[in-house]
């Protein structure tokens, strides 16, 4: 009983991740850039530390009945997806077409049954649409530009890159987790600051999205 109570709390603990999406686009609508970031942020952090409380809990084992990979990739597709376009919708003034663009994009790529590898890497750009939509907006990118790099990535989803998945990928597991930490707290200052972050900050904190492309490209290439 112990260990199905602990596996029915991590899969409400998923769960979470809803009720922050809920609360994410009710700030929207009250055109609270910053506020609604930040929840979504919120919900970014339940979602790197929920697989593995679910691998620890066993929840396949103690908990069958509930799908938790259906259940996380409900949860990421609103948090990850459909808030931050809708966001990108209202604060960056991307046109609806090209929204549609992503939120079909990302749909098929969270449909996609090899959209995970069996040597835990994903297939195509992973929908980190709310980091996208951070840079844009503290850059102040503008539509037109937020657009093009939005549709870009959106075309990079059904590509061939295998990204890695940084709490999941073996190769260079240790240097991905190390590398992302101070990455963890510039976006955080990045966050609270938005528009006003310092531009040595934003630049800085391309070292992880760099690291990140570069070795993605080089494991993909001599996979």
């Amino acid at each position: 009983m112990k260990h199905k109570i602990t596996a029915l709390a991590v899969h409400l603990f998923t769960a979470i991740g809803a009720i922050l999406a809920f609360w994410a686009i009710i700030l929207i609508m009250r055109g609270d850039a910053g506020g609604s970031l930040l929840v979504l942020a919120l919900a970014a952090v339940v979602d790197s530390v929920d697989g593995t409380l679910a691998r620890r809990a066993e929840v396949k084992t103690h908990a069958p009945h509930i799908d938790g990979a259906l259940l996380d990739n409900i949860v990421d597709y609103l948090s990850w997806v459909f808030l931050p376009v809708i966001w990108a919708l209202i604060f960056l003034d991307v046109p609806f077409w090209a929204g549609s663009i992503v939120l079909v994009a990302s749909l098929f790529g969270f449909s996609n049954t090899q959209a995970k590898t069996g040597d835990n890497f994903f297939m195509g750009f992973p929908s980190y649409w709310n980091v996208v939509i951070l840079y844009l907006y503290v850059l102040g990118a503008g539509s037109m530009i937020s657009t093009l790099v939005m549709l870009a990535l959106a075309v990079l989803v059904f590509s061939p890159i295998k990204f890695i998945y940084p709490s999941r990928t073996a190769k260079w597991q240790k240097a991905t987790l190390l590398l992302s930490v101070p990455y963890g707290l510039l976006l955080l200052v990045m966050l609270i600051y938005l528009q006003q972050t310092p531009h040595w900050i934003t630049l800085l904190s391309f070292y992880y999205p760099i690291y990140y492309v570069g070795i993605s490209v080089m494991f993909t290439r001599h996979a």
